[in-house]
């Protein structure tokens, strides 16, 4: 989902930079007095901020590194006449990741918005690495005294019932509460497999295949969870889709995620449409998976590009982050756009030429 917030006190370029980005289709939030931005604009993660300077002195660069600060995730840009070396160099060492030339031309605005996608990506990338390495340095530390807590568990329990002659389904209290840290003890075990699982699945060959037989195999099983959940399923497939180089299990799992995270946000039903097309001048295929929920864009956003803020590790929640790794892994990658008053929809991007 591509939203971009415009600051500035120069009226005439804000004007010019906000036309400029919703001829691409990008919303856009004006945000006029720089000293309320951060306030204004924490509510809802933005792919950019487009910051317009009457004046581009040293002083009023000072800016920058306060919204670093403040919205640290988000890159800011610069909109400036073509500057000087000088004044480039000095923009991007206050803390510019970009800059955007005024007066913006269509394909300016369509890199600057293509860069800061895949930085977006990146740093999402990034932050599931970490968490996936957090993830197993905690279960390795947890496992190990848990391992003792269980075993010695067990032989209290033996013991025990040695000693008395009772067997372990016995009321005696001793043997009751025993078993309790047992059955804890193996439920926390179950945990921990879950989270090194978690986000890992074992890679095979990658091979020329159809999307869309992926697609339906998919589709197939999970047709009776849609039902079951009063979801309407639709099909619009491309039968003209050329092949695509992938590692089909986990290009597979991916889908799977996605479809299952559209199926969550619609608890109540719902329709969902699963759609293929061919991009040939941008030698891409896409997937995309349209559902018609309708209050859960911005935290499936969340999901998707921060999977630190996921709420499970399990599930529909963090899907989304790892069907992103997937994706990037075969150079594609995912995009989430939300619909006002229709829904979302997922857009799996995959290159034709491999990574």
């Amino acid at each position: 989902m591509d939203r971009v917030a415009v600051l500035g006190e120069a009226r005439s370029t804000l004007d010019l930079v906000v036309s400029a980005f919703e001829c691409q289709g990008v919303e856009t939030a004006v945000v006029e007095d720089c000293a309320e931005a951060a306030a204004t604009l924490s509510d809802k993660p933005h792919l950019l901020m487009i910051l317009c300077l009457a004046k581009v002195e040293e002083e009023d660069l000072g800016v920058i590194p306060h919204f670093l600060t403040a919205l640290p995730d988000t890159p800011i840009v610069l909109a400036l006449p073509p500057p000087s070396l000088e004044m480039a160099l000095r923009a991007i060492r206050f803390g510019a990741s970009d800059l955007l030339l005024l007066p913006p031309s269509m394909e300016t605005v369509k890199d600057l918005l293509v860069r800061a996608r895949f930085l977006r990506q990146d740093r999402a990338l990034r932050k599931l690495t970490a968490l996936l390495q957090i993830s197993s340095w905690f279960a390795h530390e947890v496992r190990n005294p848990l391992s003792g807590i269980l075993n010695s568990a067990q032989l209290l329990i033996e013991g025990s019932a040695g000693s008395t002659g009772l067997t372990t389904g016995s009321s005696d209290p001793t043997q009751r509460y025993l078993k309790i840290i047992m059955e804890e003890c193996n439920r926390l075990e179950q945990f921990l497999k879950r989270l090194t699982e978690v986000g890992r699945s074992s890679r095979g060959p990658v091979v020329p295949t159809d999307l869309n037989s992926v697609a339906e195999q998919v589709l197939a099983r999970a047709v009776p969870r849609l039902r079951a959940q009063g979801i309407q399923l639709l099909r619009r497939l491309d039968s003209q889709l050329p092949d695509v180089r992938i590692d089909v299990a986990r290009v597979e799992l991916a889908i799977s995620r996605i479809i299952e995270n559209a199926k969550e946000a619609m608890p109540t039903g719902g329709v969902m449409t699963v759609a293929t097309r061919h991009r040939p001048e941008e030698k891409m295929i896409e997937l995309e998976v349209i559902d018609t929920a309708l209050v859960v864009g911005l935290e499936r956003e969340r999901q998707l590009f921060d999977p630190c803020m996921s709420a499970r590790l399990q599930g529909a929640g963090a899907g989304l982050a790892f069907a992103l790794q997937i994706f990037a892994e075969h150079g594609g990658e995912l995009w989430l756009r939300a619909h006002a008053d229709q829904g979302c929809s997922i857009l799996a991007r995959l290159p034709l030429n491999g990574r």
